[in-house]
């Protein structure tokens, strides 16, 4: 079984891009934390030296020591796999998590992206009606402008010829 605790060649070679990769090192750390403090909790647990009743202190013949060896490596073995299998548990939950927030993301970012396309179009149409409206305002005040002209034609004219 390897050991979680060193990255593998396919881990090291991607750079966390997301905020959910800083969390999948959290709780790596956080693991790794946990599986000193067990070592250490188990190593004093099973290192404690047989309680003698008062009566007797003989000390344990070579026997003992055997097989509590043997129990404490058992139990390493036990404890190795354990974590072995839970960190392969955590390393998958975090890699779906991700997945689930990446898929989420992409979702949210297509959203994103029709709304500029939409406001887009909006603001071209709007551009479009002001521009329209403003060329048919200097239409009119063209018009009304070549009205004047003429009737101040006109006036100076009849006042030339008339008055």
């Amino acid at each position: 079984m390897t050991d979680m605790s060193e990255p593998t060649p396919e881990r090291r070679s991607k750079p966390p891009a997301r905020p959910s990769a800083r969390l999948g090192g959290l709780w790596r750390h956080l693991g790794r934390v946990g599986r000193e403090m067990l070592s250490v909790a188990v190593g004093q647990w099973l290192e404690k030296p047989a309680e003698s009743t008062p009566g007797s202190a003989a000390p344990p013949d070579a026997a003992a020591n055997s097989g509590s060896e043997k129990r404490v490596s058992v139990l390493h073995g036990v404890a190795e796999r354990l974590r072995g299998a839970a960190d392969n548990y955590i390393a998958a939950k975090l890699d779906e998590i991700e997945a689930r927030v990446d898929a989420k993301l992409d979702h949210i970012e297509q959203r994103i992206d029709r709304k500029i396309v939409d406001l887009h179009e909006q603001l071209a149409e709007m551009r479009d009606r002001e521009l329209r409206h403003r060329l048919r305002l200097l239409k009119i005040t063209l018009i009304f402008t070549v009205l004047v002209a003429l009737l101040s034609l006109g006036y100076k004219w009849f006042s030339q010829h008339w008055m």
